[in-house]
């Protein structure tokens, strides 16, 4: 072997190391930032929990239908529910999601009435639940967007075979996704 091959194939080997630990700790750094991004999506989800309380015991006081005020507690249940049983991301995305458009209803409900315009008992914790809320869709957008990134790496070449042998597998996304019913199903076939 010549000088020249031997340089090669060390500059070749130098390459490969540099890369496969650039790749270790993107990996890292990813996973990370994922990990973090959901923790935070856990902080507001249970600021949502708290806050609502007083909520409903505003709204129920201030005459909004109890109907509406039934359909919110029984989201927020379902919710909790769902979240003490880890029963996967898309499944909580759901549960937050209908918690989301039941709290959206009684808002909706007490602007069209306008029975609690000068009432602060429920303004306060309104004006609470909605920043709240904003805060939610945030950091599901950021855990979202990191989790993207993670699965992005964890899946494309070469970088998916450092994965692979780190143990680093694609996070699941913060997304509610709709079962097809056996109808759906059986029109797909037949098309």
């Amino acid at each position: 072997m010549t000088v020249s091959v031997l340089v090669a194939i060390l500059v070749l080997v130098i390459a490969v190391v540099v890369y496969v630990a650039g790749s270790v700790r993107r990996l890292g750094r990813y996973r990370e930032q994922t990990v973090q991004s959901l923790h935070l999506v856990d902080v507001e989800i249970e600021r949502r929990h708290a806050q609502l309380v007083p909520f409903l015991d505003a709204a129920e006081e201030s005459g909004l239908s109890a109907d509406l005020l039934l359909q919110l507690s029984g989201a927020r249940s379902w919710s909790k529910a769902v979240r003490e049983r880890g029963l996967g991301l898309q499944t909580q995305a759901a549960a937050e999601n209908a918690l989301s458009a039941a709290f959206h209803s009684v808002l909706a409900e007490a602007d069209a009435g306008r029975n609690v315009l000068g009432n602060w008992a429920f303004q306060g914790p309104a004006g609470e639940l909605i920043v709240t809320e904003r805060r939610i869709a945030g950091a599901v957008r950021v855990y979202n967007d990191t989790a993207y990134r993670l699965s992005q790496a964890v899946g494309t070449f070469p970088s998916s075979i450092v994965a692979k042998s780190r143990s680093v597998s694609a996070p699941e996304p913060f997304v509610e996704t709709r079962e097809q019913s056996d109808e759906q199903r059986s029109v797909q076939a037949v098309a």
